[in-house]
């Protein structure tokens, strides 16, 4: 009977939790200055104060306006040194399941060259909007490709199936496939590994570094339009 009650609870609560995943995609907590390009014109860089949102970049312009773009329309925006593009069609971490993203969402681009590391998160919380907890989800994308890879991870940040995932990306470096193989490898120094692939430089495992940007926080309320 307590078994009962307790799936019951949980249950009954996905909904709550779900309203919370979707209402708290955010990125930057606040307005930076920074850059975006639209898809319609790739070439021209437009300025504003920026915060970019899983579903919507909402630009503050010097003039007072203020301007949304879906990701459909924007083609990458940077903020400081940190970069976005979009990426569709992949599965996200949502707590105890995954959903297919069928959306084109705005993504982290972590590294960029013959494999882009990107990086999709989301915050899920208790419907009092207390507390929340960021979710990541880490994408590979071949520049001739037209779809991202989803890596698979375990609690410990790795697993067989992440090194399944990563395996053909680093063919044309023994020395890097190597490290896959061995497991020596895990999400915290993938960007790493990505960076010696674009680069054609050695693999140096990362030490720890200062965030780009202060801690994200939850999406504010709706505003309806």
């Amino acid at each position: 009977m307590r078994l009962f009650f307790t799936c019951f609870f949980l249950v009954g609560m996905l909904p709550a939790v779900r309203a919370q995943m979707h209402k708290s995609l955010l990125f930057n907590g606040k307005g930076w200055p920074g850059t975006y390009f639209l898809r319609t014109d790739q070439q021209q860089p437009r300025r504003g104060s920026l915060r970019v949102y899983a579903h919507e970049l909402i630009v503050f312009t010097d003039q007072g306006q203020t301007l949304r773009y879906k990701p459909e329309d924007v083609y990458r925006v940077q903020v400081g040194r940190v970069r976005y593009t979009t990426a569709q069609g992949f599965k996200a971490k949502s707590g105890l399941w995954a959903t297919r993203q069928s959306g084109r969402l705005f993504v982290e681009v972590l590294d960029s060259g013959r494999v882009s590391l990107l990086r999709y998160t989301h915050y899920v919380g208790g419907h009092d909007n207390t507390t929340t907890t960021p979710l990541a989800t880490y994408l590979l994308h071949e520049a001739a490709a037209d779809s991202v890879v989803a890596l698979p991870v375990n609690s410990a940040g790795k697993g067989r199936r992440f090194q399944q995932a990563l395996l053909p990306y680093f063919a044309a470096r023994p020395d890097l496939r190597q490290l896959v193989e061995y497991g020596a490898i895990t999400i915290d120094s993938l960007p790493a590994l990505v960076r010696a692939l674009n680069s054609g430089q050695p693999f140096y495992f990362p030490t720890a570094e200062r965030p780009l940007l202060p801690p994200a926080g939850p999406d504010p309320a709706p505003t309806g339009n």
